[in-house]
């Protein structure tokens, strides 16, 4: 079972003990943010720093000019990591010792990037725009995942790549205080506020023959009369009527991926490929449905793609969660939780973890080492010595 650990490169950065401590969780590899949104992340082991304030996503490494020209640009994290080549470094601290590295790529979830070009974003059907979250059906914004995947590969030189929110993020998974929790919008409500009306989607409803203005009239009342969270059973009763819409969102996913394959292949590399992905069809956010995977060229090279799937609540749902992606002909690797509010006691974890890989996991992708205190680092270790 291969197990790796994920880390920014700022918990690396002036630390000449990190690569050892990381070893000594029993993790096999390292993922390192290549690619990432804005955070405020805690540094509990660091000996100069105990809070990094990342105020906008990122790339990690040297754009090389890439984006010259372009609409689209990644931020430069020169500021809070004092360098351009923040990856680079990090991951030779670790390649030098024996530790393979994978560059974890976030594509699609950018509140900076999306602030500055808001028409390329998800607008839901009362027309409001989500700037955190670029949404795929624009050409631009596959474009610019594609020269992503590239410049990380180039100029990062990982051993393996892991791709986040390659499709379009919704309503839940932003970045600034969220004060939504006291509208109590249902499930249902999340996904149909969810659904994009960017005219780029417009497009693609319309040239399916799905009315936008018409689909978009619907939503907004379906949510008037959803807007209760007593009604759990609206989401069964009502999703039927919109799943032409998912067609297009799955189809303008299967094309970023596409686009992110052949920078790949440009590159001329074959590093070790991860996908966050997962069974639920209404999906958004870090994870891209299977149905958009299928559709995708990625699906023909899926004998060499581990499915990285949610798995950070109750071990019995996550086994579902990877028994589903198993049925599709995946390998799946299981997303676990090393925070709050899981445990910190190493036995419990190895429990939950063993239920996963019963249920089929080949891999535990342990999130997230660089934010764990000592206390719970010392629980990862524990439940890997278990499990082993």
């Amino acid at each position: 079972m291969q197990v790796p650990g994920y880390l920014y490169p700022w918990d690396v950065l002036g630390d000449p003990k990190a690569v050892s401590w990381v070893r000594d969780t029993g993790v096999d590899r390292v993922a390192l943010a290549a690619a990432y949104h804005s955070v405020r992340a805690g540094t509990p082991r660091h000996p100069t720093r105990r809070v990094v304030d990342a105020r906008s996503a990122a790339l990690y490494v040297p754009d090389g000019g890439a984006f010259a020209g372009r609409q689209l640009i990644p931020g430069n994290a020169r500021e809070w990591t004092g360098t351009e080549n923040g990856f680079g470094e990090a991951a030779a601290a670790f390649q030098a010792e024996g530790l393979p590295v994978d560059a974890w790529t976030v594509l699609t979830h950018s509140s900076a990037v999306g602030g500055n070009s808001p028409g390329l974003c998800v607008q839901n059907a009362f027309d409001e725009v989500y700037r955190y979250a670029l949404c795929p059906s624009q050409p631009q914004v596959r474009s610019y995942a594609a020269s992503l995947v590239r410049q990380v590969l180039e100029m990062g030189q990982p051993d393996g790549l892991i791709l986040e929110a390659a499709g379009p993020l919704g309503f839940s998974h932003q970045n600034r205080h969220e004060k939504t929790e006291g509208a109590e919008y249902s499930t249902w409500v999340q996904a149909l506020l969810s659904l994009c009306f960017c005219d780029a989607c417009a497009t693609g409803y319309e040239a399916r023959g799905l009315p936008a203005a018409g689909y978009q009239s619907r939503v907004r009342s379906a949510v008037a009369q959803a807007d209760d969270a007593r009604m759990t059973a609206a989401f069964a009763s009502g999703a039927a009527a919109f799943l032409p819409l998912l067609e297009v969102r799955w189809d303008a996913t299967a094309m970023l991926l596409d686009e992110c394959l052949a920078a790949i292949e440009a590159t001329g590399s074959r590093p070790r490929l991860s996908l966050h992905a997962t069974p639920d069809p209404w999906a958004t956010g870090p994870f891209v449905p299977v149905e958009a995977l299928r559709r995708s060229r990625l699906w023909g090279h899926r004998g060499d793609l581990t499915a990285v799937v949610p798995c950070w609540g109750e071990p019995s749902e996550g086994a579902v969660t990877v028994e589903a992606m198993l049925a599709a002909g995946l390998r799946v690797g299981a997303y676990v939780l090393a925070l709050p509010p899981k445990t910190a006691d190493g036995g419990r974890l190895a429990s939950e973890w063993q239920v996963l890989c019963a249920a089929g996991a080949r891999e535990l992708h342990v999130y997230h080492l660089g934010l764990a205190s000592s206390r719970r680092l010392s629980a990862v270790a524990g439940g890997l010595m278990s499990l082993r």
